[in-house]
């Protein structure tokens, strides 16, 4: 008897637990406390934390898949007036991963319903150096596309902002 309470326990907090995970985002957005806000279908809210020395977001996006939010990370900078995007948190089931191109962001846009992120980056003042392709789980880096000859179809749109480089 104990074991099939243990079983009907089990498989009812999966049930419960997979939908409270993969909740559907009805939008996100920045708050004036500087921190990237989402509210999900079924009325829940949730505040994400900053990141190390963020003073703000920027750029909070739902991705196609209605499940993965991505915000640009703003700090201070001593060379302007204004902080500057430097990092892009993608939050999907629970789960933040931090894109960083070890430069300013310029742009960035989720591609394959939310799977993959295509960052544009470079100097803070200047050109863009590179746009780079990273996947949205984990992070990493996939491709990268620096402007010269046919650009890779998730850097469309992109090419006017090296023109000035050639």
């Amino acid at each position: 008897m104990s074991r099939l309470v243990v079983l009907f326990s089990y498989a009812l907090l999966t049930f419960i637990a997979r939908p409270a995970a993969a909740q559907e985002v009805l939008r996100a957005y920045c708050g004036r406390d500087g921190k990237a806000h989402l509210v999900f279908r079924n009325g829940a809210a949730r505040t994400l934390p900053t990141r190390e020395k963020q003073v703000g977001c920027d750029h909070v996006t739902v991705a196609r898949d209605g499940r993965t939010v991505g915000w640009s990370v703003l700090v201070e900078n001593r060379c302007t007036s204004y902080p500057i995007p430097i990092a892009v948190v993608v939050y999907h089931n629970g789960k933040q991963t931090v894109i960083s191109p070890y430069q300013m962001v310029w742009e960035w846009r989720f591609t394959d319903e939310g799977k993959r992120v295509a960052v544009l980056s470079g100097q803070v003042h200047g050109d863009p150096t590179a746009a780079d392709l990273y996947d949205a789980q984990n992070g990493k880096a996939l491709a990268r596309w620096d402007g010269k000859g046919t650009p890779p179809i998730w850097a469309i749109g992109w090419e006017q902002q090296f023109a000035s480089r050639e």
